[in-house]
């Protein structure tokens, strides 16, 4: 019976449990996959925010782009002070505000005069830059650019940045990504706007 006991003993090890090794290397593993995951998690949730915010100015936009057909008046979009150059804005901020010209026009360009940062972002900052300081929308539902004009929007100035891009004379909208880039003074890619 000993040599069974002491057989068994050989073969799976202490009877008293694991060892500190073995512990160690198992907290050790279950560590990393969990900062991996925790990461990753992280970063979803960053495109998503930044999706979303994309998606909500995209909207705005389109029911400004359509109000000029409507009540005749020329929208002027003028986007937050500095933002060529791309700025930081905490929730609550002002990202753009709609102007009529002439400014009694019925119905109004946007029943939103001000596109702000949603603030359900918690204490996050948005990082926006744009390639205009402002868009002029026509009553022949277009816009008086002949470049395409894109604002874009990231979380804590991490990629990926989302791009809502107007396009040249027609002002048609598309929502694209920038995921080699962080920067919202860099443009995003043409080929973005064709997967999305």
């Amino acid at each position: 019976m000993n040599g069974l006991r002491r057989r068994r003993q050989e073969l799976h090890g202490s009877p008293d449990g694991f060892s500190l090794t073995q512990l160690s290397i198992t907290v050790a593993i279950i560590s990393i996959l969990s900062g991996i995951t925790i990461s990753n998690s992280l970063t979803s949730w960053h495109d998503a925010q930044a999706a979303e915010l994309a998606l909500q100015l995209a909207g705005w936009l389109e029911q400004i782009s359509r109000a000029p057909e409507a009540n005749g008046a020329t929208c002027t979009v003028t986007f937050a002070d500095g933002i060529t150059g791309g700025i930081t804005l905490n929730n609550g901020a002002v990202l753009a505000t709609v102007t009529s010209e002439p400014s009694d026009a019925s119905p109004p360009c946007s029943p939103e005069p001000t596109f702000t940062v949603p603030t359900r972002f918690g204490a996050h900052q948005i990082s926006a830059g744009a390639s205009a300081a402002s868009v002029v929308f026509t009553p022949r539902t277009a816009i008086t650019s002949t470049t395409d004009i894109q604002v874009r929007l990231a979380l804590l100035n991490q990629a990926p940045v989302r791009c809502v891009r107007l396009s040249a004379i027609l002002g048609l909208l598309r929502i694209g990504r920038n995921d080699a880039s962080s920067s919202t003074t860099i443009d995003c890619p043409a080929a973005s706007f064709d997967t999305i």
